[in-house]
């Protein structure tokens, strides 16, 4: 693949401009991103656009000791440009439980609650909501019954600041800690762009490698198994075969890469004010370019080696299952980034490129690491170019017989 002729360029395009037609490529890369975002972001969004839910509920207080407020207005959160939402639930007093049931049916209220007369030594508070209304009561009717409770309980009894200690005990803020000492604040979307986009990136990686190499262990397959790799070889060498072929649809799984990755960037950019870390961005590139060089060369091999796609589709299925283990691993990447497994499945050449980026959005690198785990997958890259190069000379024109392991080993030897 060092030589790079013009019949290689030919190749080269020629394989770029027919899978970029191809209706399942536009699928995954066009449609694909907007579908995943749209059936993410669509309930966030219609949810910003319609009206408030407020809630009429009403409540018998059979103990007589607690104070409920005419309304409670809480805040809520919003996806996009819509902001922040408030709903209300307003209480209504009912002197007992026939009344509250008969406002119930004639739909004045959304529900009602019932507070026994034993309830400071049971704890419970009864529910009561219509045959077809939600059978458990929602989160912030819950947390305004807690500090409805708590206030008439402790308002006499203690101080102010402490009754607001004990209905909100804990609010925990994030900082990290630069290398130079300085303490930073982490929100939510610091939070999310540490982590949450190097691991998504990861996996758009990896399905982007195994998409482009696909394509080509398809049509090495294809155009063996129907004779047409005949008349390309009366042509062009098996050299400018392969390279052309790899250096088109590596184009090809660049090309979505990118797409994905931008889709990525500008719906988290619309959805949180997330800052992108161009040097992820760039390793991305980096380890696709890498990873699909050296998956494709393998896949380059065994669409030679076999005579049937169905059969190369089996024996590639072996590389992907091995590549798939940091995804297998996942939470051991995520919790443990450190670990030895961890940092041996990132220098591993076929698991490095998926383990690196998880681990750089889970921990602190050491920049030595990253670039151990490049050049290691840089020599992979070398020979298994030169391996896969052999075998494809000696068995692209091969059909109906299934080459013995030690004629393998010599044909990679070159011999």
């Amino acid at each position: 693949m060092s030589k790079f002729s013009g019949k290689a360029f030919t190749v080269s395009r020629h394989e770029f401009l027919k899978t970029v037609k191809r209706k399942e490529f536009l699928f995954m890369t066009f449609i694909f991103p907007v579908f995943l975002a749209g059936i993410t972001l669509a309930p966030a969004l219609l949810a910003g656009m319609t009206p408030s839910e407020d809630q009429s509920v009403g409540y018998v207080d059979m103990t007589g000791s607690f104070d409920f407020p005419g309304e409670v207005t809480n805040a809520g959160f919003a996806v996009g440009p819509f902001g922040e939402k408030s709903s209300t639930i307003e209480f209504v007093r009912y002197g007992d439980n026939p009344e509250a049931s008969r406002a119930l049916r004639a739909g004045e209220i959304s529900s009602y609650i019932v507070i026994p007369e034993d309830f400071l030594e049971a704890g419970v508070i009864e529910l009561y909501v219509s045959e077809k209304g939600v059978p458990v009561p929602r989160a912030n009717l819950a947390a305004d019954l807690s500090d409805i409770v708590v206030t008439s309980l402790l308002q006499d009894e203690v101080e102010d600041v402490v009754l607001q200690r004990v209905k909100d005990p804990v609010n925990i803020k994030l900082f990290d800690i630069g290398e130079g000492g300085e303490a930073n604040e982490q929100g939510v979307a610091d939070i999310l762009g540490d982590l949450g986009l190097p691991f998504l990136t990861a996996f758009l990686l990896f399905f982007s490698i195994f998409s482009a190499s696909g394509f080509l262990l398809r049509g090495v397959s294809e155009e063996k198994e129907n004779r047409v790799i005949e008349v390309l070889l009366s042509s062009v060498t098996p050299t400018e075969l392969l390279t052309g072929k790899v250096l088109g649809l590596g184009a090809v799984g660049l090309l979505q890469i990118v797409v994905w990755i931008s889709a990525v960037a500008l719906g988290a950019s619309y959805a949180l004010p997330l800052s992108l870390d161009p040097f992820l961005l760039f390793l991305a590139v980096v380890y696709f370019l890498f990873g699909y060089l050296f998956f494709a060369s393998l896949m380059a091999a065994v669409g030679a080696l076999t005579s049937s796609l169905q059969e190369s589709q089996q024996v590639a299925g072996i590389f992907t299952f091995a590549a798939a283990a940091p995804i297998i691993f996942m939470q051991l990447l995520l919790t443990k980034p450190d670990s030895p497994l961890a940092v041996s499945l990132s220098l591993f050449p076929i698991t490095s490129p998926v383990a690196m980026l998880v681990r750089i959005g889970a921990t602190e690198v050491p920049f030595y690491q990253i670039a151990a785990s490049l050049f290691i997958l840089m020599l992979s890259i070398h020979g298994v170019i030169i391996f896969s190069s052999r075998l494809f000379r000696a068995y692209l024109l091969m059909y109906g017989k299934r080459p013995a392991f030690r004629e393998i080993l010599k044909n990679m030897r070159g011999g």
